[in-house]
């Protein structure tokens, strides 16, 4: 792979068939509360006629939808478009060529608007379809509308598309496992426990570790060809597909030179071992549903080995401006956060940032120029295409985005600041699959008996399948994040000028803005794909790390916008009695409650499966678990102070469930203890709080 070149993309642009939507129906409030089946009359629906029901309905604009959001249908799109037309082309299979989509639709083929439930206005969806303009598809810079646009103001909305500033992410930090810590019903009830529940996580992580994964070999790893072609293989059916920064050509190409001549003191040869090093680590899912495999300590030293003789050579590449330097620190960070040395990723995951950062810059990619044909591409208003010297660099655009939330969600639980990523107005609104699925194989070696013989059909069909997951998987998790991210600056954008509201008041833009965001989560579901598509309920198992992953996003969503009624009750007035709380705040209480015993169900099939989400999903299932245990601690407060059963109050506000969700946790913090100050400190505070609940 050469320094500095990220992969590029045909000029060449096909026409994008659509996914059907659907709307989530428009319940009265009471029936949404009631979690029934509402008819929709208005003014007031059946039920509400015949209960006598305070019958509300909440008219949300669909325009107040992150219009970024429906982007991922032009994009999906696109990828579906250019992977068929790819294997058309070259499958000599008709078959291949007579294939049509389960929605009887054909690639390519425009779908009438009777086609959506639900459709955005036209300024808020982007659609596939084609402008007429010059032979070359260009925009003309020169037209009215054009000049007008630079001359007028932004291109893009700051509030639709930038990220959460570092203030925001600072305040959003009160949902987090330290700051829930902090709650006086855990210091009243368990004072002994203060020093821990007080230490900052930044000291915890910065500390020696338990257990390191276990010293490197004293020799070299293999570096055979079989080997290699082994581990690049197992990391694209395995890594590659959670975070498509590489270009698979390129990476082939590079594993077929490391062989032939070497390792060398080149950038190249440091990405491939990291790629090693990672693979060696990875497994599937449901190679790891059982404990024990993801510990195997052989693997763990030939993975070390390997990630050494990367770190070996990774120094010449940070202080060059090379996008193949923010590659590597971004993989580096991957593998760090594999082996739960939290603090080394966060650096490394900075590092990328501003590695990746300072080439887009240097670049060009974000000059204003640049940035206003990306806004008009994206829009949909005309279609632009580069030309030669300008192709669009999807590979690029993959980094900016999985640089960028990585960092996000590591700076969320440490508090320390980032590369400044989020900080710039990046043109693209979601990356740009690549328009053209590569020929991955080298038709050379097809009579070759070479271990780089790649020309299978079997295997090309593999490949394409995982690139094709790969970006369905990575465009849902981008409008999705947006999603979460919408969520944090609605609740943490703190703005001058907004009033006190009072109790009732609040209990209502509470209760609207819950409606809002579950919207939000159904319109994201019911887009994706069929590949992405997952069982809702929590105890089903996906045997899918992609699908898991999603799932676990969307129940984030649900758990985080009914936070501040549980906050309130929880931490804001901990020795009211709950009786005294609105009909609307111990709901969404309860509600907030159900979903952490859902978040860490959802979350079972991954406990013992290493990547580079371990930590994060430990955490998720720590905080839930202390969402548990402050309710269950603060039934029992309550029942002492005014005589209530506290068998009743659990009972009113606590699902069944939730005491075997707890020890499910703890399950899991046991067998990552060893490698991890903060998950071993989390064992031992939820083993203490169960044993004082008990008491």
């Amino acid at each position: 792979m050469s320094q500095g070149r990220p992969g590029t993309q045909s000029s060449h642009r096909q026409p994008a068939s659509s996914y059907n939507r659907r709307r989530a129906s428009n319940a009265c409030l009471v029936c949404r509360s009631r979690k029934t089946k509402c008819d929709n009359q208005r003014p007031r629906c059946g039920f509400c006629i015949s209960n006598g029901g305070d019958c509300r309905y909440v008219d949300l604009d669909p325009s107040q939808l992150d219009r970024s959001t429906l982007t991922i249908l032009e994009r999906i799109s696109q990828l579906e478009a250019s992977l068929i037309n790819h294997i058309d082309s070259t499958s000599k299979n008709k078959a291949a060529k007579d294939w049509v989509p389960a929605n009887d639709q054909r690639p390519g083929e425009q779908r009438d608007s009777q086609y959506y439930a639900y459709q955005a206005p036209h300024e808020h969806m982007a659609t596939s379809r084609t402008y007429e303009g010059s032979s070359t598809g260009s925009a003309n810079w020169d037209s009215p509308a054009v000049s007008g646009m630079v001359q007028d103001g932004p291109i893009v909305s700051h509030s639709d598309n930038a990220p959460p500033s570092a203030g925001v992410l600072l305040r959003a930090s009160e949902m987090s496992i330290e700051s829930i810590l902090k709650w006086s019903i855990f210091s009243e009830t368990a004072p002994h426990l203060i020093p821990a529940l007080e230490t900052p996580l930044i000291e915890i992580v910065g500390q020696p570790r338990p257990k390191y994964v276990g010293p490197p070999s004293s020799t070299l790893p293999d570096l055979s060809p079989e080997t290699i072609n082994r581990l690049v293989q197992n990391f694209l059916d395995n890594n590659h597909i959670k975070n498509p920064v590489l270009d698979v050509k390129e990476l082939w190409a590079d594993a077929r030179e490391f062989a032939e001549s070497g390792p060398q003191w080149d950038g190249s040869s440091c990405l491939l071992l990291i790629v090693c090093a990672i693979s060696t680590l990875s497994a599937s899912l449901t190679d790891e549903l059982l404990p024990g495999v993801s510990k195997q300590q052989d693997r763990l030293s030939t993975a070390e080995a390997y990630f050494l003789a990367s770190q070996r050579r990774i120094g010449m590449l940070c202080h060059a401006n090379t996008f193949i330097g923010a590659q590597c620190s971004f993989l580096s960070a991957v593998y760090l956060m594999s082996t739960l040395r939290i603090l080394a990723a966060w650096k490394c995951f900075v590092q990328a940032g501003s590695q990746c950062l300072a080439w887009l810059t240097s670049q060009g990619r974000m000059t204003r120029d640049h940035k206003l044909r990306a806004a008009i591409s994206s829009e949909g208003n005309m279609l632009w295409e580069q030309n030669e010297s300008e192709k669009a660099h999807h590979i690029e655009e993959s980094l900016y985005w999985s640089c960028l939330k990585s960092e996000m969600e590591v700076r969320f639980h440490l508090r320390l600041p980032g590369s400044g990523l989020g900080e710039v107005d990046y043109p693209h609104l979601y990356p740009s699959p690549p328009q053209d699925v590569p020929d991955m194989y080298d038709q050379a070696s097809s009579s070759s008996t070479s271990p780089w013989s790649y020309s299978s059909p079997a295997q090309t069909n593999v490949d394409l399948q995982n690139l094709q997951l790969a970006w369905y998987f990575y465009l849902a998790e981008i409008a999705m994040k947006r999603i979460l991210n919408n969520l944090l600056v609605w609740r943490y954008d703190n703005r001058p000028g907004v009033e006190p509201l009072d109790r009732e008041s609040k209990d209502l833009r509470l209760q609207r803005n819950v409606v809002e965001f579950e919207r939000q989560n159904e319109d994201w579901y019911h887009m994706l794909p069929a590949q992405m598509k997952f069982p809702r309920h929590s105890d089903v198992p996906l045997n899918d790390i992609l699908r898991l992953i999603l799932r676990g996003h969307m129940i984030d969503v649900r758990d985080l916008v009914r936070f501040p009624a549980l906050e309130e009750v929880l931490a804001i007035n901990p020795h009211v009695p709950l009786r005294n709380f609105s009909t609307i705040q111990l709901r969404l209480t309860r509600e907030c409650l159900e979903i952490a015993v859902e978040s860490i169900e959802a979350n079972r099939e991954s406990f013992f499966h290493r990547h580079q989400g371990t930590w994060l999903m430990a955490r998720t299932c720590s905080r839930s678990s202390l969402l548990l245990l402050a309710m269950a601690l603060r039934c029992k407060a309550e029942a002492r102070s005014t005589g209530v059963s506290a068998m009743e109050l659990e009972e009113m506000m606590l699902p069944e469930r939730w005491r075997k969700a707890v020890e499910m946790t703890v399950e899991t913090l046991t067998y990552w203890a060893d490698e991890s100050n903060d998950l071993s400190r989390m064992n031992d505070l939820l083993r203490d709080l169960l044993r004082i609940y008990e008491s």
